[in-house]
C-alpha cells in the first residue's frame, strides 16, 4: 500500500478544475486513484473515491476539501474507506432529517446522529465511534481551514470519544487462545466427522499452519511443494504488504494439513475444470448466476465456522455454543510453538512471512502477538507460577481478581501487560524493565535464579527436559572426572531443580 500523497496546497485562489487528484480532477464526482493503489487484488471500485451519492452540492464540496486534506496525511485506500464506507451513512441521516448543509450541525443534532447510530442502526462501538468520529472532523477542520461548517465549538464539553467506548468491542473481540479442551474437539470433529470440505480443510489448515483465513483461502492447485531435506510445505498467496503488490509465502506443513488439501483438491477439481479457476476453495454463487467463484472470507467467518460449532455442539465451560473466531486460531498456534520452546525468532519469522518485502514494523507487530500469549499464560488467575518472585506476583494477581468478573478479569491481563515489562525467553518471561537501562547482568543473564525470571507450568514439560539433560550431563563429568565442568553445570542445576519441583507439586496438587 501506498502512503500519504504529496499534494498541491489549496488557497483562495486556486483553479480547482486545474487539480489533479490521482487521474482525475478535483471537480469530478468521482476520483481515480489507481496509480495510487496497486495493488491487483482490489476490484477498481475499491481504487476510486466516489461523491455522487452526496445529493447536495455544498456539502460534497465540504467532502471533497476534506478528502483532499486526508490525502496528505493517510493512503489513498484509507480514504477510500472514510469517503465510502464510513461517511455514508451519515447522509443517510440527513436525508431522513433534511439537513442539507454541515452548518446545520448542532451540538443537538451530533447527540441525536449518535443516538440514532446506537439506537437505530445498532452499531457496535467501534463501528460506531468511525461514524462519529469523521464527522467531529470534518467540524474540526473545516473551522481551521475556513470550510462552510459550523462556527461553534461543539465539541468542546462532548466528543465521539465521550460517546462511545471503541476499546470496549476490542476488548470484546481480543483474539484469546482456544482453550485445549475445546480446540480438541474442534480438531477431533474436523478430522473425523465434518464432511463439508471446505469447512474441513479451512479449520484444519488454519489449526496447523496459524495462518489467516484469507491466506488460506488463497491456496491454489499444486501449492504444495517438498524441500531437498523432505520437508513439505505449502505456498500461500500475501496481500498484506507495504508494496501493496500479492507475495508467495511458504509455510511447512505436516501431515494432516497436506491430506486436507489433497481431499479439497480432488473434491472441487470439476469446479475448476469448469472455471479455469486455479484456487482450491471453490463453490457456486447460488442463487445469483450459478457461477463458479472462490469462497469469500466473510461467509467462511461468519457462516461456515458458526455452522460447524452449531452442527457439533461445541460448548464452553458455562454450557454456551462457543464463539469461536477464525483468528483464534493464530493466537492459538503461537501458544503451541510458544509452550515446545520453540524459538521467538522462528515464532516471529514464522508470522512474519518468511519474505524479505515484509518490513521491522510487522516483526514488531507479531512480536506483541507472542509478548499476548506469553501474559495470557503468566498472568491467568488459574496460573501455577515458579521463580523467585512467583509468589509475591501470585498474591498481587490474587488481590487483583479478587470478587472480579471473567471480563474484568480479561480487562486487568490486558492492562497488566501493558504495564508490566513482557520480554518472552524460551521457558518462560524475563520481567526485567529496559527504560530503566541495561540489565546488570547483560549478556550473560542466567534466569533462573533472577528475581526477574517467571515461569509457568505450561513451560514445565521443557524445564523437565531440561533437567533431566543436566543431569545426564553432570553425570558424565562425574565418571570423566572434570570437577570444573560438573560444578559449572551444578550452579545451573541448583537453581533449575527448585524450579521444576515446585511446578510438579501445583500440577499433582
Amino acid at each position: 500500500m501506498t502512503k500519504a500523497m504529496e499534494l498541491e496546497v489549496l488557497s483562495d485562489n486556486t483553479d480547482y478544475e486545474n487539480i489533479l487528484v490521482g487521474n482525475s480532477k478535483f471537480t469530478d464526482d468521482m476520483w481515480d486513484m489507481a496509480p495510487f493503489i496497486p495493488r491487483k487484488t482490489l476490484a477498481s471500485t475499491h481504487k476510486h473515491i466516489r461523491f455522487g451519492y452526496i445529493e447536495n452540492e455544498e456539502m460534497k464540496w465540504t467532502v471533497k476539501l476534506y478528502a483532499y486534506h486526508r490525502l496528505s496525511r493517510i493512503t489513498p485506500f484509507s480514504v477510500h474507506h472514510e469517503i465510502n464506507g464510513v461517511l455514508p451513512v451519515f447522509f443517510e441521516y440527513c436525508k431522513n432529517n433534511s439537513i442539507t448543509s454541515f452548518e446545520q450541525i448542532t451540538k443537538e443534532i451530533f447527540l441525536d446522529y449518535t443516538y440514532w447510530l446506537k439506537e437505530v442502526k445498532k452499531y457496535k462501538e467501534s463501528t460506531g465511534f468511525k461514524r462519529s468520529r469523521i464527522l467531529e472532523e470534518i467540524i474540526r477542520v473545516g473551522q481551521i481551514k475556513g470550510w462552510v461548517v459550523p462556527s461553534d465549538n461543539l465539541f468542546l464539553q462532548i466528543a465521539s470519544s465521550d460517546l462511545w467506548n471503541p476499546r470496549e468491542d476490542k476488548k470484546k473481540n481480543k483474539f484469546k487462545p482456544i482453550p485445549e479442551d475445546i480446540f480438541d474437539k474442534i480438531l477431533f470433529h474436523a478430522i473425523h466427522d465434518e464432511k463439508d470440505i471446505l469447512t474441513k480443510a479451512g479449520i484444519i489448515i488454519q489449526s496447523q499452519t496459524g495462518l489467516r483465513i484469507n491466506e488460506v483461502l488463497s491456496i491454489k492447485e499444486g501449492c504444495v511443494h517438498c524441500t531437498d531435506g523432505g520437508h513439505d510445505y505449502m505456498e500461500v498467496s500475501l496481500s498484506k504488504t507495504v508494496k501493496g503488490e500479492a507475495i508467495v509465502h511458504k509455510v511447512f506443513i505436516n501431515q494432516l494439513v497436506k491430506d486436507a488439501v489433497k481431499e479439497l483438491s480432488d473434491s472441487t477439481e470439476p469446479l475448476r475444470r469448469e472455471s479455469g479457476l486455479h484456487e482450491l476453495f471453490l463453490t457456486r454463487s447460488q442463487p445469483f448466476h450459478n457461477k463458479v467463484v472462490v469462497y469469500k472470507v466473510d461467509l467462511f467467518t461468519t457462516i461456515k465456522i458458526s455452522q460447524f460449532i452449531q452442527r457439533w455442539d461445541i460448548r464452553d465451560s458455562k454450557g454456551n455454543l462457543y464463539p469461536l473466531m477464525s483468528h483464534q486460531f493464530r493466537a492459538t498456534y503461537v501458544r503451541e510453538l510458544v509452550k515446545r520452546k520453540m524459538p521467538i525468532a522462528y515464532v516471529m519469522k514464522q508470522f512474519a512471512h518468511v519474505s524479505i518485502e515484509m518490513t521491522s514494523h510487522y516483526l514488531t507487530l507479531q512480536e506483541e502477538e507472542v509478548k499476548e500469549i506469553y501474559s495470557e499464560v503468566i498472568l491467568n488467575p488459574k496460573a501455577k507460577l515458579a521463580g523467585m518472585r512467583a509468589a509475591e506476583i501470585r498474591s498481587k494477581l490474587d488481590q487483583q481478581f479478587k470478587g472480579r468478573t471473567e471480563t474484568e478479569i480479561d480487562n486487568i491481563i490486558s492492562e497488566l501487560s501493558k504495564s508490566m515489562s513482557f520480554n518472552p525467553l524460551p521457558n518462560g518471561v524475563c520481567l526485567y524493565d529496559f527504560r530503566r537501562g541495561n540489565c546488570s547482568d547483560g549478556d550473560g543473564c542466567f534466569f533462573y535464579n533472577c528475581p526477574n525470571y517467571v515461569t509457568e507450568a505450561s513451560f514445565y514439560p521443557v524445564l523437565q527436559k531440561e533437567l533431566e539433560l543436566m543431569e545426564k550431563e553432570m553425570m558424565r563429568f562425574r565418571e570423566l572426572g572434570h570437577e570444573r565442568d560438573w560444578q559449572r553445570q551444578y550452579v545451573k542445576y541448583k537453581y533449575l531443580k527448585p524450579l521444576v519441583d515446585s511446578l510438579e507439586v501445583q500440577i499433582n496438587g
